[in-house]
């Protein structure tokens, strides 16, 4: 898209620029030429495109997507357990640690072995070797190559790649603002991708309640040991009181004896109960911190455990817990501990008030100081506070209680020795059967923990297998493929253009301020052109030549047509002036200017003016063998003198009124004979006997015989070649004729290709006009032969 300002014209009707001219502004007609003139480009390269995708498509194999809708709750099992062992955690970050535990190596490593013991296994792509996918192997063959030993070596490598292949198939997505999440499987077939994500869901269904359950199962197993020690042990306090009265005969206490019993199997009760709470609470916190171990977890605790809030309500909670002690010591010296149990359960549910509340904030406090998601370390640090403050209130309720079971021996053992005895034996039964009544109970708590404990997962809709594949996409990889055929054929073709140094319209000559005298269209090779009379199928470059000579064969052509236009425009580029001698050179081969200068020398002929056309190009001579002629007697015989002039010219027998002039000899100094003072003198004589005189020399930029006999002739025709010839050589051979003082009357674009030339309309028109006219003098020259052939 090369578009300038008008060359200007001087007084002497040349045209003045050096260079190139201003770029102006691209318009939309400049964009659909350039698409018009590579519209072949863009074709190819839509349809190369639009094939591949075509191809590639309908080639790649299905892929099914199966989908399963899963719901995460924010807790799970029955509410709070036995010894708050239920996590909580902050609803955003407890579904982030869910997707990258679905995305986790350790579930897909759980599900590979899922679906390899399944029954479906055989139907499964995702767990087959791609020696068991092609259907090949096995046999005698594997046994003699031994690939059966390298199957049971690779075994773990083998799984890794399943594993990898299953991760890559999975796709996680959170539904948002909802505590769902969307598991995708992809496979190769529905049933398939079905199945695998069925499995998927099952597994870390099962995981997650797993999980959930594990830190309660250890409690439980704690309790489990404890209540056989206990029930050993009371079992055998039963038997030794038996055995005591039976052999004491005293069956029975006093009843202040009793009371005391009673109260310090109480208290017994208490103190053990609380100690079996203060060693399941370890047990507790064991767990936890093997769980941060395992997970290479590395939190400072104390950071989140020593914020002001959360250290006034531990404060707090050690007052309470230090005020019941100091109470229930009180009631144990005035002996009225059985009657204050109510002003004791009120302290106990103000301490279990406030360790709720700080266990809500050590929630929120954990959660908000935990930024990765792909760790559950908020739930268990938060845990493992609790745990340990939990520890740290039992410590002074043990120590209190130890102290009241100590007082309450004390008295015990002012008992007289018989009494003492019974005494003995009687608490320590109803102190064991207390604590294993209070195991029982917790230990059944606890086994119903665990099986409340579901998990947070469920499964809201299962994954069923699609009717229809998500890959390949036929319609979009189509359309797709459609768009970038044609993107990139545009783009191609702007590359061209812009990579292109061509001159290719007049806007280009324009840009490089050079002078329009004519555009010739590219011309078609004829079989024959009705000039020739021998054929000259022999030497190629002349056939071509003959070949286009379309002003004699198709007079009214639009070529031809063009030609006339030439002829035109010469004769009326000098008004008033007689100019006679017009040499015709271009910049360099091959660009049209033997067959342009013949043309334009049949189309003076045609019009009845006496034309000579002289063959000047003295290296490459080509016109004796267009017209058919000898070049033996020519040009330069004329000039060195072994020739009369009468003698050198021939004339074309089907056009009276042109005559040739052939090169003749080709002498070992064509410039200076051309730039000779004879050769000046000759074209002096020749304007005598001539109206006009046509000169063909050769490339202006290849040698100089142009640059020489330019000066002479009245005016020089410059022929260029559409999309062939160099905008750099074009301009460096027009300033060459503008250094020797020739009189360049402008430029020949030849070649133009009027179908590639976005707006073409003048030659169709012109085509379609004297087309429909000559068929119409050919039918009636032809019923015209039929008649008189009929009449003889």
């Amino acid at each position: 898209m090369n578009l300038s300002k008008p060359h200007n014209e001087n007084g002497n009707g040349q045209f003045e620029g050096n260079g190139y001219a201003e770029e102006p502004q691209i318009t939309l007609r400049d964009y659909l030429r350039v698409l018009y003139r590579s519209r072949f480009i863009i074709l190819i390269s839509f349809i190369v495109i639009l094939g591949i995708t075509l191809f590639i498509t309908f080639r790649t194999e299905p892929v099914y997507q199966a989908t399963a809708k899963i719901m995460v709750e924010e807790q799970g099992g029955v509410g709070e357990s036995l010894f708050d062992v239920t996590s909580m955690m902050k609803k955003e970050t407890m579904i982030n640690n869910q997707v990258e535990i679905l995305s986790s190596r350790t579930l897909a490593e759980q599900v590979i072995r899922e679906l390899q013991v399944s029954d479906q296994a055989h139907r499964l792509r995702m767990i087959q070797s791609e020696t068991e996918k092609s259907g090949s192997g096995g046999g005698i063959l594997s046994w003699l190559t031994g690939d059966d030993e390298k199957e049971e070596s690779d075994i773990a490598s083998e799984f890794d790649r399943y594993v990898e292949r299953l991760r890559n198939s999975i796709k996680i997505n959170p539904i948002r603002n909802t505590d769902m999440v969307e598991i995708s499987i992809n496979a190769f077939s529905a049933f398939e991708a079905a199945y695998i994500a069925n499995t998927v869901t099952r597994v870390y269904q099962n995981m997650n309640r797993q999980q959930s359950q594990e830190e309660v199962r250890q409690v439980k197993n704690f309790l489990e040991e404890q209540l056989d020690m206990y029930q050993k042990e009371l079992a055998g306090s039963e038997e030794t009181l038996k055995n005591y009265q039976e052999r004491s005969k005293i069956f029975a206490l006093d009843q202040e004896t009793e009371e005391l019993v009673q109260n310090l199997s109480e208290f017994e009760t208490l103190f053990n109960e609380a100690k079996t709470e203060y060693e399941a609470n370890r047990q507790r916190l064991a767990y936890i911190n093997e769980q941060l171990d395992d997970k290479n977890i590395n939190i400072d605790v104390d950071a989140i455990s020593s914020q002001p809030y959360l250290e006034e309500l531990r404060k707090q909670i050690a007052e309470k817990e230090a005020e019941l002690t100091k109470y229930m010591a009180s009631l144990v010296e005035i002996g009225t501990y059985s009657q204050a149990k109510n002003q004791v359960q009120l302290l106990e549910r103000q301490i279990s008030a406030l360790k709720k509340k700080f266990k809500q904030e050590v929630t929120k406090a954990a959660a908000s100081q935990f930024i990765d998601p792909a760790q559950i370390s908020g739930s268990l640090v938060r845990s493992k506070i609790e745990v340990e403050t939990q520890l740290q209130s039992l410590e002074p309720k043990i120590k209190a209680l130890g102290d009241i079971v100590a007082e309450y021996n004390t008295e015990l053992e002012a008992l007289p020795g018989k009494s003492l005895r019974l005494a003995r034996l009687m608490r320590k039964r109803q102190s064991d059967e207390k604590i294993y009544i209070m195991l029982q109970e917790k230990y059944q708590e606890s086994r119903i923990t665990e099986v409340g404990q579901l998990g947070v997962i469920r499964i809201i809709d299962p994954a069923m297998p699609p009717k229809y594949p998500v890959k390949p996409r036929k319609k979009i990889n189509v359309l797709l493929g459609m768009l970038v055929g044609l993107g990139m054929g545009v783009a191609i073709a702007f590359v061209l253009e812009y990579l292109d140094n061509s001159v290719r319209s007049i806007e280009d000559l324009e840009r490089l301020s050079m002078p329009m005298m004519s555009t010739i269209p590219f011309i078609r090779p004829e079989e024959t052109n009705g000039v020739l009379k021998t054929p000259v199928a022999s030497d190629p470059e002349v056939q071509a030549i003959s070949e286009r000579l379309v002003t004699h064969l198709q007079p009214k052509s639009p070529i031809s047509e063009a030609y006339r236009t030439l002829r035109t425009n010469i004769i009326f580029s000098s008004p008033g002036e007689q100019r006679r001698v017009f040499l015709v050179t271009s910049s360099g081969p091959k660009e049209g200017k033997s067959t342009s200068v013949s043309n334009l020398a049949i189309t003076f002929a045609q019009m009845g003016t006496k034309t000579l056309l002289i063959d000047a190009d003295l290296r490459r001579p080509i016109l004796h063998k267009l017209f058919g002629l000898k070049k033996e007697v020519g040009l330069t015989n004329v000039l060195v003198g072994r020739a009369a002039l009468e003698d050198a010219t021939d004339n074309v027998r089907e056009l009276p009124d042109l005559d040739i002039l052939s090169c003749g000899v080709i002498p070992p100094n064509p410039a200076e004979l051309l730039g000779s003072e004879k050769m000046r003198q000759l074209l002096e004589t020749l304007k005598q006997r001539y109206n006009v005189i046509l000169i063909d020399t050769p490339p202006i930029i290849a040698v100089t015989d142009a640059s020489v006999l330019a000066p002479l002739a009245d005016g020089v025709l410059l022929v260029v070649r559409s999309a062939q010839t160099q905008k750099d050589a074009a301009m460096h051979a027009y300033e060459q004729l503008r250094r020797v003082k020739a009189n360049v009357l402008g430029v020949i674009l030849n070649g133009l290709q009027a179908s590639n030339s976005y707006g073409s309309y003048y030659y169709y028109q012109y085509h379609y006009y004297y087309g429909k006219d000559s068929e119409k003098k050919r039918k009636r020259l032809s019923s015209r032969f039929s008649r008189s052939k009929s009449r003889m």
